[in-house]
């Protein structure tokens, strides 16, 4: 026997050689059967291979989801149209992210295989901490859905806008707290550190919309409307932030002291950011965009429909009764074809007297589409009443006409949004709590001996306003404007037809594409505009600054020669006269000053100038 082979017999017989434990592998699961599971049932597939947080938290999700939109669309408060919309898309978005995450982790069913044991247990930490809180909150909230107590209706109602705001700072505080802790504690090893480049324009991003929010909130602005315009500031930021960190990576290389660190576009999180601000402003501004959608569908309506006359055949309804309770607030009126009067009696219910017109139908016939015709009312908060028309003709769109009487109770005072595809809406002797919004497609605004701000508009039609304790925000596309005795701020604005103010207590913003501007007795802030018309002012007392412009006709002005005003004015091609002693014409412009000049007449056209005594 070779000495040799004895020797190195005997050094494996003292030292073995060292053979790994087996571990135990996962059994790898039928990738079919977990995408089958979950197209059928969210979050099943998940459970099948034994991810079982993932697959928990898509159920709960989805649950939770649920109740916030069944919640939000049966409390009495006003229903948040975009809100519940955004709920009900993040069902499909959700069901769709769930069977691409499960295929993903059917590839993936070795877990943390490629991850250090002591990273593991803090990634696993880090979940288990998450997934607990997302149970406590998540069963919480869908707790008091499920009950509905009427704290949380108040609270969603008098302060959601700050809680969301909050969140949204603090959300955007913590994640950039949290990655800036994280590049000051990792790359200590061997493994380099990898920088998510854009984690901080996403914070930024989030504080931005908590903080205009919050604002908004406190003080009834519309600062988060500038989102729209300051958008592409996240383009920058994000820009700033790739060439920063770039930058310091490429420093750090060749030290030999640490590992480069590497940077990587964190997409995901600029992603939810995105989708987050975009939601909140999409739930916040609604009346804004809604707004521009009202009148759009208004325009198709009243194009595609047919409408019936006052004429024909004639049927008065019984008088409809809506008990008014102590915390209704609200009336909502939505009419199809016909006018709509509301105003203020000895009543104790809403009373609404409605007479319905079939044309071009006689006998049986109309009296059947009369029958099926009437008007729907809802009580509560916010008294909702609707008209439903039975449409007939040849062409089967043909709306008949329902002209509405409505009273209300002379010593209750309601909100009012009143809408109608066709017809006229008045009001007389109404007060509101706070404001009064009016829409017709077709027909004229009256408006007498008001209380509470009134903003509405008319496609076609004339507006008639007068004695209103309130601001007036109203527009037409074509018909004249008058206005008579408006305490608060007045803004008419008309395509085709002449505005008319006299005797208004507070700024006036009048304009006109095609058509006269004539104002009597202005005491605050003018803002006057015609492209084709002539504007003429007159008034005892100047207490505000002026800005008039005409495109195609003269500017006759009447002013006091004592106050405290800076008159400024200029003509391209018409003539200037004056008669007031110090104000002075030179060439093509007009100056003067009164006493010590604190308010700014600026007089601008390419006609005729004539300022006169009062």
């Amino acid at each position: 026997m070779n000495p040799g082979q004895d020797h190195d017999s005997t050094l494996e017989e003292q030292n073995p050689p060292l053979i790994p434990p087996r571990t135990k592998a996962r059994p790898r699961k039928s990738k079919f059967l977990a995408g089958l599971f979950s197209a059928l049932i969210p979050g099943t597939g998940h459970l099948y291979l034994g991810f079982l947080r993932k697959g928990i938290t898509f159920i709960f999700i989805i649950l939770l989801d649920l109740a916030c939109m069944l919640y939000f669309s049966s409390i009495g408060m006003q229903v948040n149209v975009p809100l519940l919309v955004l709920l009900g898309l993040l069902i499909p978005a959700l069901y769709f992210y769930n069977l691409f995450d499960v295929l993903q982790s059917a590839d993936r069913q070795g877990g943390f295989a490629g991850t250090p044991k002591g990273r593991r247990r803090s990634i696993q930490g880090w979940q288990n901490i998450r997934f607990g809180l997302m149970l406590v909150l998540g069963g919480t909230a869908m707790f008091l859905f499920r009950q509905k107590p009427e704290w949380l209706q108040r609270f969603i109602d008098q302060q959601g806008s700050l809680a969301v705001s909050v969140a949204l700072m603090g959300g955007g505080v913590w994640l950039a707290i949290r990655e800036a802790v994280k590049h000051l504690l990792d790359g200590r090893g061997a493994v380099p550190r990898i920088r998510r480049v854009g984690r901080y324009t996403a914070a930024a991003t989030l504080v931005s919309m908590g903080v205009l929010l919050l604002i908004d909130a406190r003080s009834g602005s519309d600062l988060l409307y500038l989102m729209l315009k300051w958008w592409p500031a996240a383009a920058v930021l994000w820009g700033l932030e790739y060439i920063f960190i770039s930058l310091f990576v490429f420093r750090k290389k060749g030290r030999g002291k640490k590992p480069a660190a590497k940077a990587r576009m964190d997409l995901r999180g600029l992603f939810a950011a995105l989708v987050l601000s975009v939601s909140v402003f999409i739930v916040a501004e609604q009346e804004h965009y809604l707004h521009l959608w009202n009148k759009v569908s208004l325009n198709l309506t009243t194009a595609a429909a047919e409408y019936g006359e006052a004429e024909g055949s004639r049927f008065d309804k019984m008088p409809l009764h809506v008990p008014v309770e102590l915390r209704t607030a609200k009336i909502t009126i939505e009419g199809i074809n016909g006018d709509i009067l509301i105003h203020r009696a000895p009543v104790k219910d809403v009373v609404i007297g409605s007479t319905v017109w079939v044309d071009q139908l006689d006998g049986a016939l109309a009296a059947a589409v009369a029958e099926q015709s009437f008007v729907s009312a809802e009580g509560g908060a916010a008294i909702k009443i609707t008209t439903v028309n039975k449409s007939y003709g040849d062409s089967g769109k043909r709306q008949p006409r329902v002209d509405l009487d409505i009273s209300v109770p002379d010593n209750r005072r309601f909100n009012l949004q009143v809408r109608t595809m066709n017809g006229d809406i008045t009001l007389q002797n109404v007060e509101a709590i706070g404001n009064i919004a009016l829409e017709t497609g077709n027909g004229e605004l009256i408006l007498h001996r008001i209380f509470g701000d009134v903003e509405g508009k008319t496609l076609n039609g004339a507006v008639r306003v007068r004695e209103v304790q309130g601001g007036v925000n109203l527009s037409t596309s074509g018909g004249n404007m008058d206005a008579w005795d408006v305490s608060g701020a007045l803004q008419l604005t008309t395509a085709v037809g002449h505005i008319s103010a006299v005797r208004s207590g507070d700024d006036l913003s009048l304009s006109t594409k095609n058509g006269n501007v004539n104002i009597d007795g202005a005491r605050m802030k003018v803002q006057a505009e015609s492209l084709n018309g002539i504007i003429g002012i007159r008034t005892a007392e100047v207490g505000g600054d002026w800005d008039v412009y005409s495109a195609v006709g003269d500017i006759d002005l009447a002013l006091p020669e004592e106050g405290n005003y800076k008159l400024d004015g200029s003509s391209s091609y018409g003539d200037l006269t004056t008669d007031i002693p110090g104000f002075s014409i030179e060439k093509k412009t007009i100056s003067g000053k009164t006493g010590t000049g604190e308010f700014k007449l600026h007089i601008e056209g390419n006609s005729n100038i004539n300022v006169k005594k009062y």
